[in-house]
């Protein structure tokens, strides 16, 4: 009788090791499981080449009406957005070889305000010329992204209304492919 209860309790030994053994791999694989969500659910893929995701807005010329933000008066649209899991990237194309200028990331950015004004929660900017590209995040605050640009939009609605701009710097390469140089008066020769 005795061999028996050494037996049962060797048997209930055996049992409280196997299912702390099944207790801590499924504590185990269950971390596994949370660590990949959040690691998959935390952000876009693609930061890097957000044109990889889906196309969810294009820009198909003059038929295509711009993006108003109301709040901030900003108008613009960007050539196209993309949507990496809930990552909005807008993407403004430049088609001149070379380096990304400030002034292409602010209007990348004004196009990006714009946007939000009409409810997609762009957390990005991209500005790609033909050997450059250049992923910028955005604050999650349009407040926050009106300031990084509200100079340039104070400026051109200065302009718009009569004002003279800045002193102009004319470059030869600068002034061929603006759009007013046939009107304007200080184009570079």
């Amino acid at each position: 009788m005795e061999w028996i209860r050494l037996e049962l309790v060797e048997l209930m030994r055996s049992y409280s090791d196997l299912m702390g053994g099944i207790l801590y791999t499924g504590i185990f694989l269950l971390g596994i499981i949370v660590v990949y969500t959040f690691l998959a659910l935390r952000g876009p893929k693609n930061l890097t080449d957000p044109t990889k995701a889906d196309l969810i807005w294009l820009d198909e010329g003059r038929s295509t009406k711009p993006f108003f933000n109301q709040t901030y008066k900003v108008l613009g649209k960007p050539d196209a957005m993309y949507n990496d899991r809930g990552y909005i990237t807008a993407v403004e194309y430049k088609s001149r070889r070379g380096r990304i200028h400030a002034s292409d990331i602010t209007q990348a950015k004004a196009a990006a305000l714009a946007a939000r004004g009409n409810g997609y929660q762009v957390k990005a900017v991209m500005v790609k010329t033909k050997t450059t590209q250049q992923v910028i995040s955005l604050p999650a605050a349009d407040t926050a992204l009106y300031d990084e640009i509200s100079d340039a939009v104070e400026m051109a609605r200065t302009i718009k209304q009569g004002a003279k701009a800045r002193s102009a710097k004319p470059e030869l390469r600068k002034c061929a492919s603006c759009a007013y140089n046939a009107s304007c008066s200080d184009r570079a020769a």
